[in-house]
């Protein structure tokens, strides 16, 4: 599976779970921040929420389908804080969960295990919204307002 649709399926689960506008990813496998600006379709990954798309909401359980390339789209099922899916018109297949601000994703595929952290948030100014979940890397995990 391909890193970039590895990253958005990561942002879709930790989007949808934590319900996070979510500006960057930490990778802990590649030791990089990734922008959710920086992948293919970006602002449309950016607009992902229950009334987006083909993604259905019931009592905490989404189906998402979101098309990564010309030939290719993530299938993802979500199920509280667990989700699994596939790309389509391929053999990648993967499984995760997302606990508070980590996303652990498994690509069968590949045989990865991968880890993300929620490394920022879009804070819509005036919204009253104060993000205190998000770290910086080259500082201690404490908490920092946003607002």
């Amino acid at each position: 599976m391909k890193k970039h649709s590895r990253t958005s399926i990561a942002y879709i689960a930790g989007r949808l779970t934590t319900g996070k506008r979510i500006a960057s990813l930490y990778d802990f496998t590649h030791l990089d921040h990734i922008g959710i600006d920086s992948l293919p379709k970006a602002e449309c990954l950016q607009k992902i929420a229950s009334t987006y798309g083909s993604v259905k909401e019931s009592s905490n359980k989404y189906q998402c389908c979101y098309h990564v390339e010309e030939d290719q789209a993530i299938d993802l099922s979500i199920n509280g804080s667990t989700f699994m899916g596939y790309v389509t018109g391929s053999n990648a297949y993967f499984i995760g969960n997302v606990r508070g601000d980590m996303i652990h994703i498994y690509d069968e595929e590949d045989s990865l295990h991968l880890n993300y952290r929620i490394s920022g948030c879009m804070v819509v100014p005036g919204s009253g919204f104060i993000c205190n979940l998000c770290w910086r890397p080259n500082e201690e995990m404490t908490a920092y307002s946003m607002a």
